[in-house]
């Protein structure tokens, strides 16, 4: 028996095969599964019987590596609480442990997308959960980063975060609701009437109309509030205070409100784009411009405060930075290993600069004034 299913768009049919959820999340997972039995056959293959526990020690080997960088993110993170009575650098530091969870958080969610374990619906949970934790950190960002000048500062960092994390789960709940804000006869006897009184609002719109109160609250009363602050503690010109700051401000100002917007149109919201494969993938771009953009303004933020700290010292020390031979960095002798594990690729002995030909031919002056048996030149490694 042959049943033959018409729907006028991609919207409509992006909603009929909510219900192929289970088969798709069953499939992902027994690929995974299956995957990770070969490379369980695979470790035995390689340390044959030479390790009786492969997979615990596999394990343990990651815990090892993992443990002292996990440890020191999270004494940097634990410390937010002292913020608003530490200086800029330590405030800077912190969020820079912040921007770093918020981005590893988002690559997570979107590989995790791929298993669609979560696409509830049709709708990709995992996307909305990925928004609902990196959002609450780009909103505690800008609060850490002027704390000691922010009423109330533990309360409004907890009450900020919690507020963006149950406004963006609230709308993942909206979304999985098919269907209009609100009733069609209601809303079609509104549009002659033009009384509010005559709508009736579905469960979609109670939770959408949650999510619009809690996003406004965030664009319109607590960022401009944070602004403010700005402006009457001196801005930029406060040594305390971050450069750039509105920047960062501007960033999620304008950037937010595109993702409500675009909702709207989407197969996820109101369907007004009927085809449903421009969904994720404008979903995919607005995030690549708010997060990317942040995170680049972060950097530029540490860049400009790490040149005004510079400039200030050589000024009260009396120094003039010399242009051969430039001022270590602050930070060049505590290097983490990824630093350290990437400057050993950056260059090669080939790219040598003129001060380090100066100090090669100096070695080799002062060798060939030492008296002895003469000895084949050796090659000097310089690492940078």
């Amino acid at each position: 028996m042959a049943v033959t299913l018409t729907y006028s768009n991609d919207f409509e049919l992006f909603r009929a095969c909510g219900p192929l959820y289970p088969a798709f999340a069953i499939e992902s997972l027994t690929s995974l599964l299956l995957g990770l039995f070969f490379c369980y056959l695979s470790l035995k293959i390689c340390v044959r019987s030479d390790v009786e526990h492969p997979v615990s020690s596999f394990f343990r080997m990651l815990y090892g590596w993992m443990r002292p960088h996990i440890k020191e993110w999270w004494e940097a993170v634990s410390s937010w609480p002292e913020m608003h009575k530490r200086p800029l650098q330590d405030r800077m530091g912190m969020c820079r442990q912040l921007n770093l969870a918020m981005c590893l958080a988002q690559a997570l969610a979107a590989f995790l997308s791929i298993f669609r374990w979560l696409h509830i619906n049709n709708v990709n949970g995992v996307r909305y959960l990925g928004y609902a934790f990196t959002c609450s950190l780009m909103q505690a960002e800008l609060v850490v980063l002027i704390a000691p000048y922010v009423p109330c500062y533990k309360l409004n960092c907890v009450g900020i975060v919690i507020l963006t994390y149950i406004t963006l789960v609230l709308g993942w709940i909206g979304s999985l609701h098919d269907g209009f804000l609100f009733e069609e006869p209601s809303w079609e006897l509104f549009l002659v009437s033009g009384q509010v009184k005559d709508l009736a609002v579905t469960t979609k719109g109670i939770f959408i109309g949650c999510t619009a109160c809690g996003l406004c609250s965030l664009l319109f009363l607590q960022m401009p509030f944070l602004a403010l602050i700005y402006f009457c503690k001196g801005g930029w010109r406060n040594e305390d205070l971050p450069p750039h700051f509105l920047k960062l401000f501007a960033t999620v100002w304008f950037t937010w409100p595109a993702f409500p917007g675009w909702w709207i149109i989407s197969a996820e919201g109101l369907g007004l784009i009927g085809d449903s494969k421009s969904n994720a993938v404008g979903f995919a771009i607005l995030n690549i411009i708010s997060k990317g953009t942040f995170t680049f303004v972060m950097l530029g933020i540490g860049s400009q405060y790490k040149k005004r700290t510079e400039r200030k010292s050589q000024v009260s020390t009396g120094q003039v930075e010399s242009p051969e031979s430039p001022s270590p960095s602050p930070k060049a002798n505590s290097a983490n290993w990824l630093v350290k594990s990437l400057q050993e690729f950056e260059r090669t002995t080939s790219h040598i600069s003129e001060i380090e030909k100066k100090e090669l031919a100096k070695i080799d002056e002062e060798a060939a004034k030492k008296p002895g048996p003469k000895t084949e030149p050796k090659e000097i490694e310089i690492s940078i």
